[in-house]
């Protein structure tokens, strides 16, 4: 319950900050009307989106903290309780100057809870039927695969260094695209941004192991990612166009290399290590390796911040209020952000729920992986143009809960320890 009313409490903020009452009843009426019969701009698509992205953590905090049995009466409740919640809030914005009420926003949000509630039970239900197969670490490395996949194409999609769109282009999506291709320039090819390419390793190597495990032999799995990796990014650069930002071949370069090295390294050096690696050992060489990417994800540009002025300022600045810093903006990136550290802290927490550092104490469970979001949250205020902000470490500590959960109720159960404790004497 407490982790129910935590979520509210985050919609509540998300939604009704800042406020602004005002109880005139000429002007309530009048929002009422606009809300029943909304006029519809292109920044609606962004709120809609951020809607669906909102309540679709609520979707899954319902469906987590909901009894294990009896899932499908969950999945109403979810969808039910977040349209209340909806309708709750929009009420409360007809008596505010500074928000917009909208029947179109109780539909997205309503929508968002059954999104949310769908994807976790999904997940489930996927992970489930691979119960019994081959697998390197006792889960199915589709885990690590798939949400690893679905961060880097957010991160290719709105990378976080490059967001800048073309001045003065407005209107649709297809009318940004137009202009985007007409300012195509084919010199975009340099630079190649070489940091991109360390953090899409993973996404090949993680690709290989998950079609392995399927059946597939290690050549045949390189040679398959490597075109779909460079096929998905593709379409995550030219995706670029239609949100009136450059399409530029450089940081696709990088990405489809990215992805085909760590496919072929994963093709030449796979098969050794797991045949050197055995027992607990090999899970907690995933653990250090996972640990190692969040963090080079985290400390980007890799450029450390010195001043002890700048670093005291970020240390002090308002980073304790959830959403503040998203809820200023209105682009995709808002969401973007969300799904990047949801999805790259999913799989640490499934891991640890098969392969805990510790069967007690405070290595127990998934609460390591909420210590590292912590530690690379806290990092940023050593790292030149980055900013801590708790938003990102309850974003991947949410992450790392929806893992764990997602693994013990597919029904997997703890092999053992990866820390062996020394018997006193």
């Amino acid at each position: 319950m407490s982790t129910r009313l935590a979520y509210v409490g985050v919609l509540l903020l998300a939604t009704l900050t800042p406020f602004g009452f005002d109880a005139a009843g000429g002007d309530v009426a009048a929002r009422l009307a606009r809300a029943l019969h909304p006029t519809l701009v292109p920044s609606d698509a962004v709120d809609a989106v951020r809607n669906v992205a909102l309540f679709a953590g609520w979707g899954m905090v319902w469906m987590v903290t909901a009894p294990a049995t009896n899932v499908w009466a969950s999945f109403r409740t979810a969808i039910m309780t977040g349209a209340g919640i909806s309708l709750a809030v929009e009420s409360l914005q007809l008596w505010s100057v500074l928000r917009r009420a909208s029947v179109i926003d109780v539909v997205t949000n309503t929508a968002g809870s059954a999104v949310g509630a769908l994807v976790l039970l999904s997940l489930v239900l996927v992970i489930r039927s691979r119960r019994g197969t081959r697998s390197f670490v006792g889960i199915p490395a589709l885990v690590f695969a798939g949400s690893y996949a679905i961060a880097a194409f957010a991160e290719a999609f709105v990378p976080l260094f490059r967001q800048d769109a073309f001045p003065n282009v407005y209107g649709g999506p297809l009318g940004r695209f137009r202009v985007a291709l007409e300012l195509f320039d084919a010199g975009s090819i340099l630079p190649i941004p070489m940091g991109d390419v360390f953090l899409f390793l993973p996404v090949g190597a993680y690709a290989v192991a998950a079609l392995v495990e399927t059946g597939l032999s290690y050549a045949e799995a390189g040679r398959r990612v490597s075109l779909a990796g460079l096929a998905l990014f593709l379409f995550a650069e030219v995706g670029h166009g239609f949100l009136g930002q450059p399409i530029q071949l450089g940081p696709l370069v990088a990405h489809g290399l990215g992805t085909a090295l760590g496919a072929w390294a994963a093709v030449l050096w796979l098969p050794g290590l797991t045949r050197e690696l055995r027992g607990a050992r090999r899970p907690l060489g995933l653990l250090i390796v996972h640990a190692l990417i969040l963090c080079l994800w985290t400390w980007r540009p890799f450029v450390p911040e010195l001043d002890p002025h700048i670093i005291s300022g970020n240390l002090f600045e308002r980073w304790w209020v959830p959403l503040a810093s998203l809820g200023q903006r209105m682009d995709v990136f808002s969401v973007v952000d969300v799904a990047v550290g949801f999805f790259l802290y999913l799989p640490l927490g499934a891991l640890l729920a098969v392969w805990p550092l510790a069967t007690r104490g405070a290595l127990r469970t998934f609460l390591p992986g909420i210590y590292l979001a912590a530690f690379t949250e806290l990092s940023q205020l050593f790292i030149a143009g980055r900013h801590m902000d708790i938003t990102d470490f309850l974003i991947q500590g949410a992450g790392v809960v929806v893992g764990w959960v997602v693994i013990r109720r597919a029904g997997f159960q703890p092999y053992g320890s990866v820390v062996r404790r020394r018997d006193r004497p």
